[in-house]
């Protein structure tokens, strides 16, 4: 009798336990529309630059479409945007199940170990992207990345050499070879490097702080000093070191990094930028 409204003997079986009763049965082919239509909802929040919104969507069509690799690894692309790592990782690792020689799975699981700093596992699945794939630029520039983390230099920038023929304007192989050098320290070399991805594109802050760097500990402090204030206005996240251990720039830079931050030059382009930053923040004035 808990179920039964006072008042309402007439109706019989209560209204809750009908409702419960005779609930209908999800039609598949309906559920998974829903889903497909939220993942599309997803991809075209995504370019709009609605990343929160577009996420949401994603976790409900997985939900939808269980099985669907396609949904599970947009969405775990998309968690590893968001540093979600442990959801990216089960949402990788789901859709690798599903479809375990698609390259494209393997290289961004391959990335989220890099990310989560499981470099062994990370090794383990790039090198069969690699072995599927073997044309693709983003795949053996992974691959050098878990080389580079695990020190294995030599294996490390063959795996960026391979992206390079692949894509010779693939600056982020070459930035990352140069970064090799540094660690190594042939410093000539490391700086021959910045200066070929500087040219590929110069509008990156990455490889002018680190030819910067590189010119600092050379005694090149005035060039070196511009250098690394160009870098700063251009992106201001590169003074954090969280950033760079997570461009994968190793000890030996880091260290010599921080040297150079702490001019007076380099300090005074931080402070700029940081107002400049804050004043584009700021709600317009009435």
């Amino acid at each position: 009798m808990g179920l039964m409204l006072s008042g309402a003997s007439w109706l019989g079986t209560p209204a809750m336990a009908q409702g419960l009763f005779y609930a209908p049965r999800p039609n598949p082919d309906l559920t998974q529309a829903q889903g497909l239509q939220l993942a599309s909802d997803a991809l075209r929040l995504g370019q709009f630059g609605q990343q929160e919104e577009a996420l949401n969507r994603l976790a409900l069509a997985a939900i939808l479409v269980p099985n669907s690799a396609e949904i599970l690894f947009l969405l775990g692309g998309l968690q590893l945007e968001f540093e979600n790592y442990r959801e990216s990782l089960d949402a990788l690792q789901a859709a690798r199940d599903l479809d375990p020689e698609n390259v494209d799975i393997l290289v961004t699981l391959g990335s989220a170990y890099l990310r989560q700093g499981s470099y062994f596992a990370a090794l383990d699945v790039l090198q069969r992207a690699v072995d599927l794939g073997g044309e693709d630029a983003g795949a053996f520039f992974q691959l050098g990345n878990a080389h580079l983390m695990l020190a294995n230099f030599d294996a490390a920038e063959a795996a960026y050499n391979t992206a390079l023929e692949l894509d010779p304007n693939f600056w982020p192989a070459l930035n990352n070879i140069g970064l090799v050098e540094y660690e190594r320290g042939n410093l000539d070399e490391a700086i021959a490097r910045f200066e070929q991805t500087i040219d590929l594109n110069g509008d990156i802050a990455e490889p002018k702080l680190a030819l910067a760097t590189a010119l600092f500990i050379q005694g090149e402090t005035e060039a070196a000093e511009q250098l690394g204030s160009e870098a700063i206005r251009l992106d201001l996240s590169y003074t954090r070191l969280d950033v760079l251990r997570m461009n994968l720039w190793g000890p030996e830079i880091m260290r010599d990094v921080q040297i150079l931050l702490r001019t007076s030059s380099v300090q005074d382009a931080l402070r700029q930028a940081t107002l400049e930053a804050t004043q584009m923040d700021l709600p317009p004035e009435l």
